[in-house]
């Protein structure tokens, strides 16, 4: 199926996959600077935002289907190969588009998402409640998942917007959104993924913590880590310039958007081999460039 979208900014297209519980408004820190450079697609999973939900073909719903209803949206938009960002569940729709469609992915950026999230049992849980009592009713504890509490005592207006949001969802979407995480499993297909990828995660995480960002770069073939210190879940609101520079950086990288990194800039691999040094941290604006 075609998802509801938007497209912003001319350039190389870049594909911006949203997280559980969320809508496209989600990249709005980043539509004007990324918007400069990158041709942008926002798109709303089934049953948020913009897009009825619809079940599968096994009348389920699959993170396949999810990657397949991306595949349409490129292919509705005239667009043959794309970098593609995506946070959680995002990142999840990105890594299968990349095993299964190859030649669709240019470059990846995998944010706040991992190979295997949570239980299939801890999700099946969620599904029920959701579909029981509405999103409303989870919503105040996925606040506190998303968000480190600097960050919601200095942004409470944004906080509430998201949580709006999360609250709108609906509730038959988002806990087949929920059973598709709870099934899928793609840690032995990491090998099989040939585009150059950079992992974000915050230290703070715990939905998906920097192990699960330590294991994807240890088993994709070409990839970095960025950490940022203390931060949560969603990046991309809580440290959006930060993570706007670094998506800038790695993009550019295969683009002649920005210089390459010089030796020991970030934990990148070249010619198969790891560098000694581990994950590039974020401990504040002094080194925020760099990765």
């Amino acid at each position: 199926m075609i998802p509801h979208y938007e497209t912003d900014g001319a350039g190389p297209p870049l594909v911006l996959v949203n997280s559980l519980g969320t809508s496209m408004e989600m990249w709005r820190p980043q539509v004007t600077p990324l918007g400069a450079r990158f041709r942008l697609v926002r798109f709303d999973a089934r049953g948020h935002g913009g897009t009825p939900f619809e079940a599968g073909p096994g009348g389920s719903l699959t993170v396949d289907d999810l990657a397949g209803d991306l595949a349409d949206l490129l292919d509705h938009l005239g667009i043959g190969r794309a970098h593609v960002a995506g946070v959680s569940l995002g990142g999840a729709v990105a890594l299968r588009l990349a095993v299964t469609r190859p030649e669709r992915v240019d470059r990846l950026v995998l944010l706040s998402t991992a190979a295997k999230i949570g239980t299939p049992e801890g999700w099946r849980e969620r599904a029920e409640q959701v579909r029981a009592e509405g999103c409303a009713s989870i919503s105040g504890a996925a606040m506190g998942r998303w968000f480190s509490p600097a960050f919601s005592e200095d942004q409470p207006e944004t906080v509430a917007a998201f949580r709006r949001r999360f609250d709108a969802c609906d509730p038959a979407g988002y806990a087949a959104c929920c059973e598709a995480l709870g099934a899928m499993d793609q840690r032995a297909d990491l090998a099989r993924i040939a585009a150059p990828a950079l992992i974000v995660a915050g230290t703070a995480d715990e939905v998906t913590t920097p192990a699960d960002a330590a294991f994807l770069d240890e088993h994709l073939p070409d990839s970095r880590t960025l950490l940022a210190e203390g931060a949560k879940h969603l990046l991309t609101a809580e440290r959006p310039d930060w993570f706007n520079r670094a998506v800038i950086g790695f993009l550019g990288e295969g683009q002649g958007l920005s210089e390459p990194h010089g030796p020991g800039e970030g934990h990148g691999r070249s010619e198969g081999r790891r560098p000694e040094r581990g994950p590039a941290r974020d401990r504040g604006e002094a080194d925020r460039d760099g990765f």
